[in-house]
Order: structure tokens, then sequence, then C-alpha cells
């Protein structure tokens, strides 16, 4: 299983002194639950996905697309 890691997400938690307990707290999930969807072993609901849009005050490319499928987006549609 190939993960992704969504490293966009743990540096906006940390940016804003959040633990994984604290996140999964808000989003209503056990911590080690938390951990496997940051790490990118599972996948976040989408309404965990609005939820942590909100909390960040960010829209979900922002937080969960990566740089370079953005670019490779980008430059196909150019």
């Amino acid at each position: 299983m190939k993960r992704n890691p969504n490293l966009k997400l743990k540096a906006l938690r940390l940016e804003h002194n959040l633990k994984q307990i604290d996140m999964a707290k808000l989003l209503g999930i056990s911590e080690n639950t938390y951990n496997r969807k940051e790490n990118g072993i599972t996948e976040f609901t989408e309404s965990e996905i609005k939820k942590i849009c909100d909390i960040f005050n960010k829209k979900a490319e922002e937080i969960f697309f990566r740089n370079d499928v953005t670019k490779n987006i980008t430059k196909e549609v150019s």
C-alpha cells in the first residue's frame, strides 16, 4: 500500500500548536484513527475534510493537494 502522508496538514497542525489528540477531539475520532489518516494510511471523510478546512480557514486544495500534482494539472490546462 502506497502511503501519502498529509504533510501540509501536519505543518498546519504544528503551526497552530495542535497535537494529534487535539485534532482527533475536534474531529470526533480517536487519536489512533487521526494518526492513520494524517500519515496517509486511511483517508479522511468528506465531513472530516470540511471540519479541517474550517479549523484552519483554508480550502481543501490548500491542505490536501500536493504541489507537484497541482503543478502538473496547471501545465496540462495551460
